[in-house]
Order: C-alpha cells, then structure tokens, then sequence
C-alpha cells in the first residue's frame, strides 16, 4: 500500500493541482494526505475526484490558511477516527483481517504553539 503526504501550500493554485496529479500518477498512492489545501471542502471534494480518489475526508481552511484533506481509493477500507485543524487520525483495515492507524498531522506554524499540535 502506498501512501503520500504533502504540504501543499494551496492546492488552488494551477501548478500546485498539475504537480499533485502527476505525483499521484506516477506513484498510484491509495491514500494521499494533504495539508495546507487552502480550500472549502466543497472544492476539496472535487479536487479529490479530479485526482481519480472516491473518497475523501476534509476539514476545512481557518480563515485564509490551512485546510487538510484525507483522500483513499475505493479499495482501501477507511475509518477517521478524530481529526482537528492539525490532524486526521484513522484506522486502515487490510483485506487479510488486519488494520493499522494511519494519522496524517500539520504542524502548527508558530513554534510557541507546536504544543496545541
């Protein structure tokens, strides 16, 4: 199973979109954690779709900034567990009977705040 996790630093940006769809084409990750989207979930939802994933989990920009995004095909079995303005944690059940976490975290970016992370 392969899995990308990426600060993006706003995925509305053309090039930004281009550069994450050849990433997910040429490394066919099943889960790919984004942070720093800078999107609406709505957009994300769609962002998710144009980057071939069925399924996504979003949690949305603060203001201008931030903005995370969990997306997985349709053949990974995923269940979010908590999430926050920093962090989607979830539970990734495997076809033989086994699961594992997988917690995708953005750092907070001020460092007297990295505790609130």
């Amino acid at each position: 199973m392969k899995l990308i996790s990426w600060n993006v630093r706003g995925l509305g940006k053309a090039r930004t979109f281009r550069e994450t769809q050849q990433m997910v084409h040429e490394h066919r990750p099943q889960i790919l954690f984004l942070c720093e989207t800078k999107m609406m979930p709505k957009q994300m939802q769609n962002t998710a779709r144009r980057l071939q994933f069925q399924n996504c989990f979003e949690v949305s920009r603060k203001g201008l900034g931030g903005g995370l995004v969990m997306m997985w095909t349709s053949e990974v079995t995923f269940e979010v567990k908590s999430f926050s303005n920093h962090h989607v944690d979830a539970v990734v059940h495997s076809e033989n009977g086994s699961y594992w976490r997988c917690t995708g975290i953005y750092g907070h970016p001020e460092s007297d705040q990295k505790r609130h992370t």
